[in-house]
């Protein structure tokens, strides 16, 4: 691909896909997209999704050159120059599973209008990846990762307005600004205070330390552990919270039992266990491995992340059945009076039952 004619340089605390959005907007296109235009030999481009965290050398130099910018200058906007001693999971997911694109990040919408009174483009700063920031160090303000126009999920792009790239909710195209939205009904200042100096303490041991790391890693795996069970629907957490009834949202529920699962929260409950990891193991988990009591009793209470269930008969072998087999046992499946009643419930819902009746009818198979 030729050089451009327009392209803004990046600023030093950039994020890679950030400063080729902010490319790509003056050109009526998405980071992704103009990443496919750059992928020479590729007819017809299509978009290429972008790692934030190790990019490809090559195309950070395919970047470079369409761009006018030097290719070191680029190689160091990524996560891993930035961060090299910080492992993927310790940066904020889209979902479930880590995919290469790590996607929008929460953001500072008081940030962005900062990049408005200054005169310059607004852009996405690196460290809002960091899986434990939800509050912004530089205004106090918990991160938004929904519209504060449509509330939907985040999903941030850039226009040109005035001359200048702006940020954008791609679902509504509403400006994202702190101005007269939900920024205005922010936490208690002690517990955002709090948050602040437990996200820097986090961002310090991660960064430095692996011991460090290791302790917060099995505190925030003991708060997110499911509770007594793996097929729980509740993490420990629910102890601290002390709701009766309580079970995970489904905006959080695939935090239960995960490894690493903070990266994985909305911010919201990203604070919320910023504030439990205090309450229950202290400003910096013990190193000595003694805990207090209420640690010691959500400890009891977690599952165990490979608990393995001993089983109480001999393992059956599979057994090879027929079409006409398998066919029986659908029909009587599907004329249960649980998945008849279950046409009213949630395809997640649906989905657990089906299978519960599946394994159901097939041990009664195996017993006959």
């Amino acid at each position: 691909m030729s050089r451009l004619p327009v392209a803004p340089r990046p600023f030093r605390d950039e994020l890679l896909s950030s400063w080729l959005a902010r490319v790509a907007c003056r050109y009526g296109l998405s980071a992704e997209e103009l990443a496919g235009h750059f992928n020479a030999g590729q007819t017809p481009s299509l978009p290429l999704p972008i790692d934030d965290c190790a990019p490809a050398a090559d195309r950070t130099g395919e970047w470079a050159a369409a761009c006018g910018v030097d290719p070191d200058r680029l190689r160091r906007l990524s996560l891993n120059q930035r961060y090299p001693r910080r492992p993927r999971p310790w940066y904020a997911s889209q979902g479930p599973e880590w995919a290469p694109s790590l996607g929008s990040p929460p953001v500072c919408a008081a940030c962005f209008d900062d990049d408005h009174a200054a005169g310059r483009d607004a852009y996405l700063r690196a460290h809002w990846q960091l899986a434990e920031l939800c509050v912004c160090p530089r205004h106090g303000r918990l991160f938004h990762d929904r519209c504060t126009c449509c509330h939907q999920p985040l999903s941030l792009g850039f226009r040109m307005r005035a001359g200048y790239a702006r940020p954008v909710c791609n679902h509504c195209e509403g400006a994202l600004t702190e101005r007269g939205g939900e920024g205005g009904r922010s936490p208690d200042s002690a517990l955002v205070g709090v948050a602040l100096v437990l996200q820097e303490r986090i961002t310090v041991g991660v960064d430095r330390d692996d011991h460090d790391r290791e302790r917060y890693e099995r505190a925030f795996a003991t708060l997110w552990a499911p509770l007594d069970d793996p097929a729980a629907a509740r993490p420990a957490l629910a102890l601290w919270l002390g709701a009766a009834g309580w079970r995970c949202p489904y905006d959080a529920s695939h935090a239960v039992g995960a490894e690493a699962p903070l990266g994985r929260l909305p911010i919201r409950w990203r604070f919320i266990t910023l504030l439990a990891l205090d309450d229950v193991f202290g400003i910096e988990p013990r190193k000595d491995g003694t805990l207090s009591e209420l640690a010691a009793r959500l400890s009891r209470r977690a599952a165990p992340r490979h608990r393995q269930i001993p089983s109480r008969s001999p393992p059956i072998q599979a057994q090879q059945r027929s079409s006409a087999e398998y066919e029986r046992l659908a029909r009587q499946i599907l004329a249960h009076p649980a998945w008849i009643a279950a046409e009213v419930l949630p395809r997640r819902k649906q989905e657990r039952l089906r299978a519960r009746l599946i394994d159901a009818a097939l041990s009664v198979e195996a017993a006959l």
